[in-house]
């Protein structure tokens, strides 16, 4: 005997939808959430003209959207087609069902208001008390890939060596074409006797001689002609890719906003690929904001990234805890401003705790300590350095770090001569930043105290899963759009994703 079962039965009373949807289903949280959110921007952002088809109700496209990067499902077709199957989806749209087009623009519509939506859900979870802004930060970061392709690279090395083969040609070109015409007298011209010619008068002169040679019947200039238009192209092209480039090593053409770095996870031949550096400021592994930039170097946009969390969400934490990755002078006095603790390793750190008492007599490389007066160093001999040059030097943010220059006068009767670096050297000089080993030494006395210490291990216990749970668990190890905004308007979406979960998993523990 078996159950009754009638397919596409009619039942006189149809079922709710809402009770088919668990009381602690994650699709309930989103809804209460999103009712607590306030969209003022997005819903002036609509036609408020009478004509015409209304719109779907922003709340609703908003928890549809969060839903599916919850659950992996980042493309507005594939959201589109769940929304026919997945009864929470229909649940949370109300029986309403906006095909692919009009969730994408939906979503570019929040492009401009993302940092702000996020900012409120974040005031959302301190109101509930799950972080309190004005405590410690724990800040990291990680590479993901641009949609840009990995081989369609333009080098700022290649663009500078082109740029000037094609500027040579240009100047070649010119004289040659002027030498022919009339030993250079090109009559109406007025860049005779120039040393350079830009890629404007190369053109101007170009266009000219080709009117004459119509005119006067001139032979053997076609040639020379389109050789001088295309050595302007090529300059123009290189210097494009320079512009675009922006000090770095290299550009996208698809996607120039993203940078060229190594990631972990490419595994692509150990070469520089398009990525973004994406940051993230945690708390009890919430995010509370995020960023993407085009560097590399955590260090150098690590103070852009802290005002930008003090500016959006209004609070200054108490302290900022970093890895080693992020210390540097420029980090350190940043902080110092912004009256912000600074928990933050130097990269020598963990070798400096880690190794042991250097007994008497031994070479110590670690041995180069600051002197007195903190305007040189003392060598692991004892021995007092001589300072030859300072040389200025700025960081790519525009921070000035000078350099000192130092050697010794007694290097030839010290005992660790076959072990030091300085003999080693061709000028017997090494160079030091010692405004950045300044403020080390201050770091180090701050680092050593115990309440420091659980900061910097809990450190590993912040941002570092929430990465985990962005690349292993839901997959997101790739842009799926060009340019900074876009990514940022993504990176919005998968994050208040996120904390929403979490805050899910953590009602369910407390439950």
């Amino acid at each position: 005997m078996y159950k009754p079962y009638i397919s596409n039965e009619t039942v006189l009373f149809p079922p709710n939808l809402g009770d088919f949807i668990p009381q602690d289903a994650p699709a309930r949280l989103i809804s209460e959430i999103v009712d607590l959110m306030d969209l003022k921007e997005i819903h002036d952002s609509y036609s408020k003209a009478s004509d015409g088809q209304p719109p779907y109700h922003p709340a609703m496209l908003l928890k549809v959207v969060l839903f599916g990067y919850m659950n992996n499902i980042f493309s507005t077709r594939g959201l589109e087609s769940a929304m026919t199957r997945d009864a929470h989806l229909i649940w949370l749209s109300s029986y309403q069902f906006p095909d692919h087009t009009t969730i994408s623009r939906f979503k570019i519509r929040c492009m401009p208001h993302i940092k702000v939506i996020f900012a409120r859900l974040v005031m959302i979870l301190a109101e509930r008390g799950e972080i309190k802004l004005t405590e410690d930060l724990y800040i990291d970061g990680t590479t993901i890939r641009s949609r840009a392709a990995r081989r369609r690279i333009r080098w700022r090395s290649n663009a500078e060596k082109f740029g000037a083969s094609a500027d040579s040609d240009i100047q070649e070109g010119v004289k040659a074409l002027l030498e022919q015409v009339e030993n250079g007298d090109s009559m109406d011209d007025n860049n005779i006797g120039h040393v350079t010619y830009t890629k404007d008068d190369a053109r101007r002169i170009a266009d000219h001689i080709e009117r004459r040679s119509l005119k006067e019947g001139l032979k053997n200039v076609r040639g020379k002609i389109t050789a001088i238009r295309n050595a302007c192209d090529r300059k123009e092209a290189h210097d494009k890719t320079l512009e675009q480039c922006d000090g770095r090593c290299g550009v996208a053409p698809t996607d120039p906003d993203c940078g060229i770095m190594h990631a972990k996870e490419d595994g692509y031949e150990g070469m520089a690929t398009p990525n973004y550096n994406v940051q993230i400021a945690t708390q009890n592994q919430y995010v509370t904001n995020y960023g993407a930039y085009d560097s590399a170097e955590d260090k150098s946009i690590a103070m852009d990234f802290v005002d930008t969390c003090v500016q959006e969400n209004g609070v200054t934490p108490s302290a900022v805890v970093e890895d080693a990755g992020y210390g540097c002078e420029e980090v350190y006095v940043g902080l110092e401003k912004r009256q912000i603790e600074a928990v933050v390793k130097y990269p020598n750190y963990d070798a400096e705790s880690a190794r042991r008492p250097v007994k008497p007599g031994q070479y110590d490389r670690f041995g180069f300590s600051l002197s007195p007066d903190e305007s040189t160093l003392i060598c692991p001999a004892g021995q007092m350095m001589k300072v030859t040059r300072r040389e200025e030097a700025y960081t790519r943010s525009g921070f000035r770090s000078d350099i000192t220059v130092m050697t010794c006068d007694h290097c030839d009767c010290c005992p660790f001569k076959d072990k030091c670096v300085l003999p080693k050297n061709k000028y017997k000089e090494i160079h030091r930043k010692l405004g950045n080993i300044r403020e080390e030494r201050k770091a180090k006395a701050r680092l050593d105290l115990p309440a420091n210490r659980q900061k910097l291990k809990r450190r590993s216990l912040e941002p570092e899963p929430v990465f985990a749970q962005l690349k292993h668990n839901h997959g997101y190890t790739r842009f799926r759009h060009f340019g900074k905004a876009k990514v940022t308007m993504d990176l919005g979406f998968i994050f208040m994703a996120l904390n929403i979960l979490k805050l899910h998993k953590n009602i369910r523990k407390s439950a």
